[in-house]
């Protein structure tokens, strides 16, 4: 297998296994030695000796060379630590374990549970049965030094309930997939999730880039399909209806020839569905893909291509072996492919999932940039604001973050965690870059990052729970005080004379008012950047009553008024006004 530019590979795995293992606490591995181009990386779930069962196994990311000669292997966190997650799979869920290389070849995507081994699913079900809500799902990336980013979680409503893969083109921007929720986008240190493709429901296994494009494999009619802008998913035509497919390479071997906007016209795939399991060959000829043959490998998931020349050699794994199988003519219409030859097989009490092209080292530490998150606001009132980073990889000499024309040194913390307090004087509100950088004896990694300053006014409210006597909220007229549950003093204000107003300028995304309703309750004006809006707090019996405002766009201060209207609905015996709090989220 030698380093191809023209393409990048995925990995897959599939169903059912065996038994329990130690319990373990492992963390990344210590001094991991850079790994070497051309050489694959195997996602192996177990401890050697051990048992695999249902609850939460270690992963190790193996490094074998194109002989099959084992270089190192990389443990993935069992524990949390300087802001990583554990990163656990599933022992008997086959499935799982999918990785793919970025475009560029600088990071491998890898997946699973933030779980301690041994952990389990509701009564002892497996891992897979745990709620996202309280067992997050996890991306992690890994870079060509061995260096491991697990910050990145996947929890909530739509967060998969398996996870399977991931895949990046930058290590910023990351998508995820597995057994529903569909295409999810997040990025590096995130935790919330958008859908980029799917429904729920839908079932994918594998993402990764193929061809320029992303990809996506699964059953059925996701059985592969391109992802494309909008959540767009295109079916690859000709392919059975009934379909289940793992791992998958789509490549470019002839010029001037690709399917649906992209430079496609091969594809080899790890059909479970056909037999105990096949490799597929499909030329596209131009109107649609036809299958050029099949080639029994029982038990086939995880799937990688290198070319070179006309010939591509294929890295494909089963639960138990690291095969390799190579097909001479990747442009001939048909599929006789020499071998397999195992390269290596799983220790004892482990699987093999997927399989990848190992990432390539670039000079310079590994260099992972937390916070803040790409394209996320940052206020500028503050007379500074912070930057994390994780990074590793021999004696660090120094790290420097800027951010329009201001440069900050960055000081070491607990583990690799470095932070720097970038000072925001002169910064203008606006799209800007955040640029890091960080120096070993090896060179320099720089990261940059799309970030959005925002300013302030002063005495605006940030993100809180005020009470109408607040600092920063000012009344005109004649306002009295109320006991209320509401207020996080236990007081808020009250008037019914007409004109009386409460005003205060908020800085956030969303504003809650909290009145006190009633039957003597009145109609109060609420004015937020110029616009009125009138609500009646009237109810039948003494009530909290709420009005929402949300602020699109980036941070900004915006003005609030409360103004007692003076009038009341016919039910009403009163026209008052009780103002309890002021949320600012």
């Amino acid at each position: 297998m030698r380093p191809s530019v023209r393409i990048v590979g995925a990995a897959v795995a599939l169903g059912a296994a065996a038994a329990a293992f130690p319990l373990l606490s492992t963390t990344p591995t210590a001094g991991a030695a850079d790994f070497t181009g051309g050489d694959l990386v195997v996602y192996r779930v177990g401890a050697a000796g051990g048992t695999l069962t249902n609850a939460a196994a270690p992963v190790f990311l193996d490094e074998y060379d194109p002989s099959g000669t084992k270089k190192q292997s990389l443990a993935l966190p069992t524990t949390a630590a300087n802001g990583n997650l554990p990163l656990t799979a599933a022992g008997l869920s086959r499935s799982e374990g999918l990785i793919s290389r970025s475009p560029d070849g600088r990071f491998v995507t890898v997946t699973g549970y933030a779980a301690a081994p041994g952990t389990t699913g509701p009564s002892g079900a497996s891992l897979t049965a745990s709620s996202p809500a309280t067992v997050s799902r996890v991306v992690g990336i890994v870079d060509g030094h061995g260096g491991v980013d697990t910050s990145t979680s996947v929890t909530g409503g739509n967060a998969p309930s398996i996870i399977r893969s991931a895949a990046t083109q930058n290590g910023d921007d990351l998508f995820v997939a597995g057994g529903n929720g569909g295409v999810l986008s997040t990025t590096l240190g995130g935790t919330s999730t958008s859908s980029a493709g799917g429904t729920p429901s839908s079932n994918f296994n594998q993402l990764s880039y193929q061809s320029g494009s992303l990809f996506t494999s699964g059953i059925l009619n996701d059985h592969l399909s391109l992802v494309g802008s909008g959540g767009t998913l295109t079916p690859v035509p000709g392919l059975p209806d009934n379909l289940l497919t793992y791992g998958y390479a789509v490549l470019d071997l002839s010029a001037g020839l690709g399917w649906n906007g992209t430079t496609a016209d091969t594809i080899y795939l790890a059909n479970a569905s056909e037999r105990a399991g096949v490799v597929d060959k499909y030329r596209f000829n131009g109107t649609n893909w036809v299958r050029a043959g099949a080639f029994d490998v029982p038990g086939v998931s995880g799937l990688v291509a290198d070319v070179e020349g006309g010939a591509v050699s294929l890295a494909l794994t089963t639960p138990t072996k690291l095969l390799t199988l190579n097909d001479p003519s990747g442009t001939a219409s048909a599929f006789d492919p020499t071998g397999p030859t195992v390269l290596a097989s799983a220790p004892a009490g482990t699987e093999f999932r997927g399989v990848a092209l190992a990432p390539t080292a670039t000079p310079g530490p590994s260099l992972f940039l937390r916070t803040p998150s790409r394209g996320s606001n940052v206020a500028i009132s503050s007379p500074t604001f912070p930057v994390t980073a994780y990074v590793s990889g021999g004696t660090v000499s120094g790290v420097t973050v800027t951010v329009g024309g201001n440069t900050a040194p960055a000081t070491k913390g607990s583990g690799n965690v470095w932070t720097a307090n970038v000072s925001t004087t002169g910064l203008t509100a606006g799209a800007a870059t955040l640029s890091i950088s960080a120096t070993n004896g090896d060179g320099t990694t720089t990261v940059t990052r799309p970030v959005n300053l925002s300013g302030t006014s002063a005495g605006a409210l940030t993100t809180g729970t005020y009470a109408p006597t607040s600092t920063g909220i000012t009344r005109k007229g004649t306002w009295k005080s109320y006991n209320t549950s509401l207020s996080p003093t236990g007081k808020g204000q009250k008037s019914s004379v007409k004109d009386n107003t409460i005003k205060a300028k908020v800085y956030g995304n969303k504003l809650v008012l909290v009145f006190t309703g009633g039957p003597a309750a009145g109609k109060v004006k609420i004015t937020v950047d110029g616009k009125a809006t009138t609500v009646d707090l009237y109810a039948a019996s003494v009530k909290k009553k709420t009005k929402a405002f949300t602020f699109t766009g980036a941070l900004a201060t915006h003005n609030v008024v409360i103004t007692v209207a003076g009038s009341k609905n016919a039910n009403s015996s009163g026209k008052t006004v009780s103002v309890a709090a002021l949320q600012v989220l």
